[in-house]
């Protein structure tokens, strides 16, 4: 008998030990995650919608339908990422993503000193040349460091109701996602 719930034991030990390291290995083995999608669906440095007003990239949809969200792709090999916009919301949030989706940075306009969006992403060899030879362009800016050189940026707005969809478009109409050559 203790032979038979010793066998018991190490088979659904050994069982959970191999379910546990599928479920970890799988966002590394997935050819069809979010960032796969972004990168066949956008350009760099173009904003994409990701909320009701999009049918695009269905696996990062938005399911809140008080935030419109829209997404900006980056590459640091073309120059240190910026992503800016000077209009005023009620609320927004932006999050930066490598591309393994994990998150790199994350701010809100509660945080930000000036209530707009001045934020660069840059690796660390970019960020001390940025050092050395300080950019008027990106004073105020905050400064994230990354150490995958793609990956991308959500937006998030407050839009209390479908009145607001005009300050919606005109606020990533006005958002700036650009390379700064370093």
């Amino acid at each position: 008998m203790a032979r038979f719930l010793l066998m018991t034991f190490l088979g659904l030990t050994g069982a959970a030990l191999v379910h546990l390291a599928i479920v970890l290995m799988l966002p590394r083995l997935s050819e069809n995650d979010v960032w796969r999608q972004i990168e066949t669906e956008t350009a760099p440095y173009r904003a994409l919608r990701l909320d009701s007003q999009s049918d695009r990239l269905a696996m990062a949809k938005s399911l809140d339908p008080m935030f419109a969200e829209f997404v900006c792709r980056y590459d640091l090999a073309e120059g240190m990422f910026t992503i800016t916009n000077d209009t005023n919301a009620d609320f927004w949030s932006v999050a930066i993503f490598d591309d393994h989706g994990r998150i790199v940075f994350a701010s809100n306009d509660r945080i930000s000193p000036s209530r707009r969006i001045r934020l660069g992403v840059a690796m660390p060899s970019q960020i001390r040349a940025i050092q050395q030879d300080p950019r008027d362009e990106l004073r105020g800016s905050i400064v994230a460091e990354s150490r995958r050189s793609e990956g991308f940026a959500i937006v998030r707005l407050f839009r209390p109701d479908p009145s607001w969809e005009q300050v919606v478009r005109n606020f990533i109409a006005q958002t700036q996602c650009a390379p700064v050559p370093v």
